[in-house]
């Protein structure tokens, strides 16, 4: 646990340095390392800030490698942002998820300071809802129809959605400039999608919760123990919504649309901040914030769409809770576990921002939504021992190989014309 929060430390830290020197400099050179950042190299800018053309589209400079370098970090932290919580129980999902986001918030937070407090974008919070409310439909789509399945639906989901807004200019994201190589980009999405399917067809083997201690204390000391209710519903055999659905058929079609619609959420979350990104490149003053939007930049709109996803996140917790009558099932010993994986989630996150904007969304996303399978069940095999079996080794190759021929492809659409 202590080595996975000092690996997310650094991580955080390296990425927002090499992000920009303006972190060390301050405010006032933030124009003069944008200007130099983008062009100092002898590459255009790309579409993102507003400019098109074709040679910019295969840029190969410092931009593109940290755009590259930032999708690796993310796809290594989303691989694994879910380990501290691996062998703690998390019961429905609502108060861990909750303390997630309050992690991910603090974490905000700080890289709103290190940014010396941008104007706060409001629309970018717009985002940050729909993720959470993305989010908050994986606990009930587990327990209809497990992880696997719905795993590939909201994967495809968020995969196809989010390619698609930056391939073709939808849903908000104007169609400013393709990939180098459209045809290398869309085959490569092809491979992934295979690859996703190919994940479906492999089994793990469940580990089980560690026992939890008895929890009780001395009150005082000789008087003998006394018995600590636990800070959970006393109706713990209560069936949840999704146990009353009786029919195999209906609570299978719930659960697909479910999925269906949180992978939609997820596709989409970043397109208010992409839409705000080109919107800003334009170079046109704002009259409510009276400053150049052109000095916005990715890492600008992290803190506002991370708020929306702690706002959304706090009124659905409070829905539950008074939907379960003041009484929530409270697990204490998430806590600690789900703050660390809030901070890795959040690394992960940022490390998104900086790839969209210097990819674009086309590229990153196929990147970025494949990777972390590849990372986890890598971490599975070698740490668990959760996938055994020549049956699953040989899925598991499948999904392997079509990922990373597809990672590959969409990699290579960004940098070179075929």
């Amino acid at each position: 646990m202590r080595l996975l929060l000092c690996l997310a430390v650094v991580a955080v830290t390296a990425a927002l340095t090499a992000h920009g020197q303006y972190i060390m400099t301050g405010r006032e050179l933030r124009n003069q390392f944008y200007d130099e950042f983008y062009t100092g190299d002898g590459e255009e800018k790309n579409s993102t800030n507003g400019t098109t053309g074709g040679d910019a589209a295969c840029a190969t400079g410092t931009s593109t490698w940290l755009g590259f370098a930032c999708a690796g970090v993310s796809v290594a932290f989303f691989g694994i942002n879910y380990l501290p919580v691996k062998k703690v129980e998390t019961g429905d999902g609502m108060f861990f998820q909750w303390i997630v986001c309050i992690a991910i918030w603090m974490v905000g937070l700080v890289i709103y300071a290190i940014m010396d407090f941008p104007p706060f974008q409001p629309l970018a919070m717009l985002g940050g809802a729909l993720w959470a409310t993305g989010n908050i439909t994986v606990v009930p789509i587990v327990k209809m129809i497990g992880l696997g399945m719905g795993l590939l639906i909201w994967g495809l989901g968020n995969l196809l959605f989010g390619w698609a807004s930056g391939r073709f200019g939808i849903l908000g994201i104007p169609h400013t400039q393709p990939p180098c190589s459209p045809l290398l980009n869309d085959t490569g999405i092809v491979c992934c999608v295979i690859g996703l399917f190919f994940y479906f067809f492999v089994k793990t083997e469940p580990q089980a919760l560690p026992a939890e201690p008895d929890e009780s204390t001395h009150l005082l000391a000789g008087s003998g123990k006394v018995s600590v209710q636990r800070m959970t519903s006393l109706e713990d055999e209560e069936e949840s919504w999704t146990d009353r659905i009786k029919n195999p058929t209906i609570k299978k079609l719930v659960a697909i649309g479910m999925s269906l619609f949180a992978g939609a959420l997820y596709g989409v979350n970043f397109n208010p901040v992409t839409h705000l990104e080109q919107k800003n490149a334009t170079g046109k003053i704002d009259a409510l914030l009276h400053r150049k939007e052109s000095e916005f930049i990715s890492l600008d709109y992290v803190f506002p769409h991370w708020c929306g996803i702690l706002l959304t996140s706090t009124l659905f917790f409070i829905i539950y809770c008074i939907a379960k009558k003041n009484r929530p099932k409270l697990y204490p010993r998430c806590i600690l576990p789900g703050l660390v994986s809030g901070l890795m989630w959040a690394i992960a996150d940022a490390s998104w921002f900086i790839a969209n904007e210097r990819l674009s969304q086309a590229v990153a996303y196929p990147l970025i939504t494949t990777g972390p399978g590849f990372v986890g069940a890598f971490v599975g095999i070698v740490f668990f021992k959760e996938i055994q079996g020549k049956r699953n080794f040989i899925f598991l190759g499948l999904a392997f190989f079509m990922t990373v021929v597809g990672v590959t492809q969409v990699a290579i659409s960004k940098t070179k014309k075929i």
